[in-house]
């Protein structure tokens, strides 16, 4: 967590994730909650609604509330930054990363988390 929501008054979040293998979350949509991604290390396949883009370090994708998207890294270690407006996925991310850690795939993870955050798996 680079700045949290209680340093930002809500306006955002500013996380950097390292990737340590070749992975990334499944499908999902922010209904309320833009998002994007600078990648600092390594590279990642983006999809984006109808869109595929490799994004290598120095660029940008940015990501509108709504909009389905995925991500997967193609070498490892990779890392990003990555932007949430408003902040609300603090506890989303902390969260997940403990399901994980403790076993659950990605998708079960997240499928238990939707209820109470703005992060909703799609087909």
């Amino acid at each position: 967590m680079l700045a949290s929501a209680s340093v930002t008054k809500g306006a955002f979040e500013l996380f950097e994730e390292v990737r340590t293998t070749r992975s990334g979350p499944p499908p999902h949509v922010h209904r309320e909650r833009d998002e994007g991604f600078y990648v600092l290390e390594g590279r990642y396949t983006f999809v984006r609604g109808e869109d595929e883009l490799t994004l290598e370090p120095g660029e940008f994708i940015f990501v509108p509330r709504g909009t389905r998207h995925e991500f997967r890294t193609l070498v490892a270690p990779s890392r990003t930054l990555i932007f949430v407006a408003p902040a609300g996925l603090e506890a989303f991310f902390r969260e997940m990363g403990a399901r994980l850690a403790s076993g659950a795939t990605p998708l079960a993870a997240m499928n238990e988390l939707s209820a109470r955050y703005d992060s909703h798996p799609v087909d």
